[in-house]
C-alpha cells in the first residue's frame, strides 16, 4: 500500500462497458494496512459507476499498474477510521466532499489482486 500512502492524487483506471479504460485522479488513504477510496460526488461519478459495475480497477503510476478488487465498506468503525485518515492526509475544499455524511456510503476497500503489488 506504499503507493497509496506516498501519493496525494492517485490515478485509478476503470473499464468502460464497451471496452477501453478511463483514468481518473482521485484521493486514497491507508488504514491499518488496507487501502481505501471514497467517491465524494455520489452515484453521478462515472469512475465510481464503472468500479461498481466490475468491482475491479487498477492504479497507474508511470509505467506501473497495480490491479485491485473493489469491496464496498459499510461498518461504522471502519468508516470513522477512513474519515480520520482523509483528515490527516488531505486539506482544502475537496475534503468536505469526501467527509460528508452522504458520501461515506461510497467508501470502498481496494484489495491488491494476486498478480500485482501496491508497493512502490
Amino acid at each position: 500500500m506504499g503507493y497509496l500512502t506516498q501519493t496525494d492524487d492517485v490515478t485509478i483506471a476503470t473499464t468502460l462497458a464497451a471496452g477501453g479504460e478511463v483514468r481518473t485522479e482521485i484521493w486514497a488513504v491507508v488504514v491499518d494496512g488496507a487501502g481505501y477510496i471514497r467517491n465524494g460526488f455520489g452515484e453521478s461519478s462515472k469512475w465510481y459507476r464503472r468500479a461498481q459495475r466490475t468491482h475491479r480497477a487498477a492504479f497507474i503510476d508511470g509505467d506501473r499498474r497495480f490491479g485491485v478488487t473493489i469491496e464496498d465498506v459499510h461498518d461504522e468503525a471502519t468508516l470513522e477510521s477512513v474519515d480520520d485518515a482523509y483528515r490527516r492526509k488531505y486539506r482544502g475544499p475537496g475534503l468536505s466532499a469526501v467527509l460528508s455524511s452522504g458520501t461515506r456510503r461510497y467508501t470502498m476497500r481496494v484489495v491488491p489482486r494476486a498478480d500485482t503489488e501496491l508497493e512502490p
